[in-house]
C-alpha cells in the first residue's frame, strides 16, 4: 500500500518509491546482466575456436614437414652404405659384414647375375620399406630402396618437373627437392648410375630422374600436377 502524507497545509501527498526500489527496475538490471555475460561468453567462445583452429593448423604444418616413414634410422644406414665398381669386384664397397652388422640379418637372400657378374643380393624390410644390397666378393656393388617417403616442400610438381634440364647435377636436384624416396645405385666401370624417385604427397605423381657421374640423362613422371 502506498504511503499517504499530509503537509502542514493540511494538503494530502502520496509518497512515491524511489525509482531503484521499483521491482521492474530490477527485473530489467537482471536480464541486462544476463545478456551481457551471453555476449561475452560468446565472445570467449569465438576466440576460443579461432585460437583451436590456429594451433591445429599449426600442428597439422609441422606433419607436414616430417618424414612420413616410420623408421628414418634405416633410411641412414642406407644412405651409409658405398658402393664399389662392380667390375674391380666392388672395390671400395662397404663389406658384407659391415652392411649386416648395420642392417641386421636379411629375411632373404639370393644369388643373380649383374651385367654377367655373379652377384649376391640381401634383402631387408621394415615398416613398408624395403631395402636390397647387391655384393660381389662380400663388397657392396650396388644399393636399391623403395617405400619410403618424405614430405618436402617445396614439392617437384610437374611446373618444377619441366624446368629440370639434361645435364642437371643431382646435388643440385637435392638440395632444392630435398633427397629422392626411392633410390637405385650402382657403379659400372666407373661410371655410377643414380634412379631416383621422388614422390609428390600420399597420394600424387612421382618423378624418375636419371643420373649418370651426377649428370641427369633421362626423367620421366606420373602424374604430376
Amino acid at each position: 500500500m502506498k504511503k499517504k502524507i499530509t503537509d502542514e497545509n493540511g494538503k494530502v501527498y502520496v509518497e512515491k518509491k524511489p525509482f531503484y526500489k521499483k521491482g521492474c527496475f530490477w527485473i530489467l538490471a537482471v536480464i541486462a546482466i544476463i545478456i551481457i555475460g551471453a555476449v561475452a561468453g560468446g565472445g570467449d567462445d569465438s576466440s576460443s575456436d579461432k585460437s583451436s583452429r590456429s594451433s591445429n593448423a599449426e600442428t597439422a604444418h609441422k606433419k607436414d614437414d616430417r618424414t612420413i616413414s616410420k623408421n628414418a634410422e634405416l633410411r641412414k644406414k642406407f644412405d651409409a652404405i658405398v658402393v664399389g665398381d662392380l667390375m674391380s669386384n666392388g672395390d671400395g664397397g662397404t663389406s658384407l659384414t659391415d652392411v649386416e652388422k648395420s642392417l641386421g640379418k636379411p629375411v632373404s637372400t639370393s644369388t643373380t647375375n649383374l651385367k654377367n657378374v655373379k652377384v649376391k643380393d640381401e634383402t631387408w624390410t621394415k615398416d613398408g620399406v624395403t631395402v636390397t644390397v647387391q655384393f660381389n666378393d662380400d663388397k657392396t656393388v650396388s644399393k636399391d630402396i623403395t617405400g619410403f617417403k618424405f614430405t618436402r616442400s617445396p614439392k617437384l610438381d610437374l611446373k618444377a618437373f619441366d624446368s629440370i634440364a639434361d645435364g642437371a647435377n643431382y646435388d643440385d636436384v637435392v638440395k632444392r627437392y630435398g633427397e629422392p624416396d626411392n633410390l637405385n645405385e650402382m657403379k659400372i666401370s666407373g661410371e655410377t648410375t643414380l634412379n631416383a624417385t621422388w614422390v609428390t604427397g600420399t597420394k600424387g605423381g612421382t618423378a624418375t630422374l636419371m643420373f649418370e657421374n651426377g649428370g641427369m640423362t633421362s626423367k620421366t613422371q606420373v602424374d604430376l600436377k
